[in-house]
């Protein structure tokens, strides 16, 4: 949960975002958002999620590059 936590700071829209774990053997996040006036804190969620999924698919496509280019033995 920290990766969307740091992504939605990364957002100049966003004021607040945190989240809690209210018991570790629960399987509840609460998440809390808080936007300016531009935005509504679902938009920013979901515009941190796109960006998340963006940068793991170039993460990933640098890794199978990397893989395929070694030659094993």
């Amino acid at each position: 949960m920290n990766a969307p936590d740091r992504q939605l700071h990364r957002d100049p829209n966003v004021l607040f975002a945190g989240y809690k774990l209210p018991h570790p053997l629960q399987y509840k996040i609460l998440l809390r958002v808080q936007t300016t006036s531009q935005s509504s804190p679902m938009q920013a969620y979901n515009q941190a999620i796109n960006d998340l999924d963006k940068e793991l698919e170039i993460l990933k496509n640098a890794f199978e590059k990397v893989i395929t280019s070694q030659i094993y033995i």
